[in-house]
């Protein structure tokens, strides 16, 4: 039992804290929203910067000032009809009422806070006239007035967040529930639960949509940054392969430099002491250079890459006829042609030629399975040029998804070369690519 009463003790000044501070969150929660409220210098959320949404944004002012002017007349004729009410007194009540419909898009919080002022002074005015013909007089809003307060509380409810509209209702209900219960004028036709049940369902319906439209706006954003990274991605992937078969083609090189720099005071007699120094410092600068490139570029091979196939031979137009035959097997219909002197032309050169191709041919491929392509590859003088043309697809084309980056890296092969690419559509459907890559300094700079 001690212990019982002592774990009582124990528990009660807890219990009785976490009821403090629940109250004292419930406090500041409240004073932020009247905080908030009452900021009558608040504006609408929107790109004020926009010369567009400021233009729709005057244009529903302008079409919110025409509805509020036709439903302040019909307030107006209400008031000077039924209460009888001298004209002055009746269109300053009216305009007070309607008024908050298009102010509600420039000041939302003093259009409310005005609206709610002239439902109190309305009330109050047709509760002091107790003895004219209050029967069936709608109370405490006229219709105008109640269209125009429903309207003003969903538009902030739009506008701002969830707490602040419930707020807003919740002191509308208030204030009609009191002038209800304690400045009821005889016979009148309360509408306070009417407005009470179509701001709630407004609320409601209000909620799901602006949760609809968060949710296609933060799916539209990921799916920008999705391609935008898809991109980025295919050009850097690219390039990594650019980098791994320039690593490649530099590196034979450098090799061979450093081999023949080696070897050559040894095919000279007696060479001079200042020749041997010269030949061991090309070497030693070879070897530097071919370490410091493989360091720099040894992370950019893949670790998934076979490490026995580093040392394959790049692939040329000595393996243009295989290409295309193994292209022909997965179901392409491919006529080739080469035109002018086939000759031995700058690795760089013919390495991209074969790439540019095999992409070319992986295209067609991939979205026109089944059409007829022509190859062509033409030696010039100065530059060798490589046209891919496809047909249009013999059947329908299922889509694929993240397709279409070899484009990209194919043009990164052309800019590299200092080449001209170009890549379209045909007016039957088909697809065609072109690709000049000029030879630069020669036949014989690589060979």
């Amino acid at each position: 039992m001690g212990e019982q009463k002592s774990a009582g003790k124990g528990t009660s000044p807890r219990l009785g804290e976490v009821r403090y501070r629940r109250a004292i969150l419930l406090l500041e929660s409240l004073w932020v929203i009247l905080r908030v409220l009452c900021d009558l210098s608040r504006g609408p959320r929107s790109d004020s910067h926009s010369p567009r949404k400021r233009l729709w944004r005057w244009l529903a002012v302008s079409a919110a000032g025409a509805v509020a002017a036709a439903l302040a007349v019909s307030a107006g004729n209400l008031m000077a009809e039924r209460l009888q009410l001298p004209l002055a007194l009746c269109a300053t009540l009216a305009c007070a009422q309607t008024l908050p419909m298009a102010l509600s898009l420039v000041r939302p919080f003093v259009a409310w806070w005005l609206s709610l002022a002239a439902t109190i002074a309305y009330a109050l005015t047709s509760a002091s006239l107790a003895g004219h013909n209050t029967a069936g007089l709608p109370w405490p809003w006229t219709g105008a007035a109640l269209l125009v307060h429903l309207a003003v509380t969903l538009i902030n409810a739009w506008q701002f967040p969830l707490r602040v509209a419930v707020a807003q209702w919740v002191l509308s209900m208030l204030t009609g529930l009191a002038l209800q219960t304690w400045a009821t004028p005889p016979g009148a036709n309360h509408n306070v639960q009417l407005y009470g049940a179509a701001s709630a369902i407004g609320l409601v319906l209000l909620t799901v949509a602006r949760s609809n439209v968060r949710a296609r706006r933060q799916l539209r954003r990921q799916e920008s940054l999705t391609a935008l990274e898809r991109s980025r991605r295919a050009v850097l992937e690219e390039r990594a392969r650019i980098a791994r078969e320039l690593h490649d083609v530099v590196a034979h090189h450098m090799s061979v430099v450093a081999v023949r720099a080696e070897a050559a005071p040894y095919r000279v007699a007696n060479p001079p002491q200042e020749l041997s120094e010269c030949f061991t410092e090309i070497r030693e600068n070879a070897l530097a250079a071919l370490a410091e490139m493989r360091h720099l570029l040894g992370t950019l091979r893949s670790d998934e890459q076979d490490p026995d196939s580093r040392y394959v031979p790049q692939p040329g137009l000595d393996n243009f006829e295989e290409l295309l035959e193994n292209v022909r097997s997965a179901g392409l219909d491919i006529a080739a042609e080469i035109r002018g002197v086939r000759r031995e032309l700058p690795k760089r050169v013919e390495l991209s030629a074969f790439r540019i191709t095999q992409e070319a041919l992986s295209n067609a491929l991939r979205h026109s399975p089944g059409s007829r392509v022509e190859v062509t590859l033409t030696y010039g003088r100065s530059e060798i040029e490589v046209h891919v043309s496809n047909g249009p697809p013999a059947g329908p084309v299922e889509p694929r998804p993240g397709s279409g980056h070899g484009v990209l890296g194919m043009r990164e092969r052309v800019s590299m070369l200092g080449g001209t690419f170009r890549a379209a559509h045909r007016g039957d459907g088909g697809y065609e690519v072109t690709a000049a890559l000029p030879l630069r300094s020669g036949e014989s700079e690589e060979r």
